[in-house]
């Protein structure tokens, strides 16, 4: 893996944030009282959290679990 664990960590988070702005959007307005969600808003956000996902997906380059920790392990 090319990133740290500590960038899947927070790839993850955005990609969790993302959602919930996502189920928020998609659920702001009722049938009740005639408004429609922002559809665009919510493809972009599909989008960006895919992209993202497909980027931790494809991240196959080494075999080595690599971790912010490394680094200070080294300078010890």
């Amino acid at each position: 893996m090319q990133h740290t664990v500590e960038d899947l960590i927070k790839r993850i988070n955005v990609m969790k944030d993302q959602a919930v702005e996502l189920h928020r959007i998609r659920n702001q307005f009722s049938e009740v009282s005639g408004k429609e969600y922002d559809k665009v808003a919510c493809n972009q956000l599909i989008e960006q959290i895919q992209s993202l996902a497909l980027g931790i997906a494809m991240d196959k380059e080494g075999t080595e679990v690599l971790t912010e920790m490394d680094e200070w392990k080294k300078s010890s």
